[in-house]
């Protein structure tokens, strides 16, 4: 039982914890950067017919003031972590559904010294797949260090080594969602992240002028809902305090804008 628990509590360090880059100001390095998105990578995995699946695109939010500071003096720091990501993946056997890709952006939210990853949604490539009679598993993008190509198809190309991974521990929960003269709308929660906002690309949409359009995201990480504001211009609250990234329980309310998001449990 010492690893499971010694698992959960680095977790809980992780989230709850001030770095100590923030309590002495300090600007954040790129290899904070790097490891912040290994377990993003880690987080977001995801297993399809026995094969690990890893998500190409990411969004770093850092304070104005370290993401200026780090381009500086590293104009190209983003091909760089996307680099790492390719890197990474190839590393541990993940199949990667495009080129990876890093976007740097400014939060008003974080302070200095801190940084936040998140995954983006995959474009939908499925049905064009589908129309053109390509089979979907058949091109997936895989960082072998050879020129891209097809793959075989079993989704693995030559010399390539994929490594099963366990499915995730999912709650049995539901997020009801409740915006001003709307019916409640409930989502399922499920293994990944359901992104909430009022852009209609959401997993949860809330029609709310004060929320904004990708205003934050629920993810499933060791069995647990871990909400992560993403750089809204409203800001999140959970029971009445402002969060950027906590862990939820049943009852818990999320408000973002004039809407609410409540954990109801449940099959």
């Amino acid at each position: 039982m010492a690893g499971p628990l010694a698992a959960v509590e680095r977790f809980f360090e992780r989230l709850f914890e001030r770095p100590a880059a923030r309590l002495f100001h300090a600007n954040v390095e790129p290899v904070q950067i790097r490891r912040a998105l290994e377990r993003t990578i880690e987080a977001e995995r995801t297993t399809r017919a026995r094969h690990a699946y890893v998500p190409s695109g990411y969004r770093v939010l850092l304070n104005q003031i370290d993401l200026n500071a780090l381009l500086s003096e590293r104009p190209d720091l983003a091909r760089e972590l996307a680099d790492g990501v390719r890197d990474y993946a190839r590393a541990h056997g993940y199949i990667l559904p495009a080129h990876p890709s890093v976007t740097l952006d400014a939060s008003s939210v974080l302070s200095t010294g801190d940084t936040r990853v998140f995954a983006l949604p995959a474009p939908s490539q499925t049905a064009e797949r589908e129309v053109e009679g390509i089979p979907d598993a058949g091109h997936a993008w895989q960082p072998t260090g050879e020129e891209d190509g097809p793959v075989n198809g079993d989704g693995a190309s030559p010399g390539t080594s994929v490594f099963p991974v366990p499915h995730p521990n999912v709650p049995q929960a539901w997020l009801a969602a409740r915006a001003p003269n709307r019916p409640v709308t409930r989502v399922a929660v499920r293994a990944g992240t359901l992104r909430i906002g009022r852009a209609r690309d959401n997993d949860v949409v809330l029609i709310d002028d004060r929320v904004s359009r990708h205003h934050g995201q629920v993810a499933v990480r060791l069995g647990m809902l871990v909400y992560s504001d993403l750089g809204s211009t409203n800001g999140s609250y959970v029971n009445g305090g402002a969060v950027t990234e906590i862990a939820l329980g049943p009852g818990d309310v999320l408000q973002v804008g004039n809407s609410t998001v409540t954990i109801e449990s449940g099959p």
